[in-house]
């Protein structure tokens, strides 16, 4: 009866230091949560193509282009809102000055959920946001305005696109 009492003595006082060791150890983040950042790399999805990295993402939508120069840094829900360019592709050449060659201010929205993405743009000058839904990994599905390929890009009549 004395050795089953030292047991479970012994046994109490393990699952006490155990329990004390494991509240006084800093937390850690999860894995889910790496500075509470969208994951850099390719987000994809309908009409959108976005590459993330450390400063920002460079973002293809099927007829413009977009770019944000800030981390995409997520707050304890899981969304972001920052400031970025978004650029109409047109058949007119480039700004020659080096101006944003018709580039519009826009806010980008989020809502990062496991590894599905929600993006909101809200284009100045436009009521209505367009909302995307990307996945990671996603390489995504475009379908380029005609307008937006170069002459020079385009295979003369009669030429194959391999030649």
């Amino acid at each position: 009866m004395r050795f089953v009492t030292v047991i479970l003595i012994t046994a109490y006082i393990g699952l006490f230091c155990d329990g004390q060791i494991k509240t006084s150890r800093p937390a850690r983040s999860s894995a889910a949560d790496p500075a509470k950042a969208v994951t850099n790399g390719v987000w994809g999805g309908e009409h959108i193509r976005m590459e993330v990295n450390d400063s920002g993402a460079d973002i293809e939508f099927d007829c413009a282009t977009g770019s944000i120069s800030q981390r995409l840094q997520l707050d304890d829900d899981g969304r972001f809102k920052v400031q970025g360019i978004y650029i109409a592709e047109t058949p007119a050449p480039a700004a020659v000055d080096g101006g944003l060659a018709s580039g519009v201010k826009a806010t980008y929205t989020g809502i990062l959920t496991g590894s599905s993405l929600r993006l909101e743009v809200f284009i100045e000058g436009q009521n209505m946001p367009r909302t995307f839904d990307l996945a990671q990994g996603d390489q995504g599905h475009l379908a380029k305005c005609a307008h937006s390929a170069h002459q020079w890009d385009r295979p003369r009549r009669g030429q194959r696109l391999n030649d």
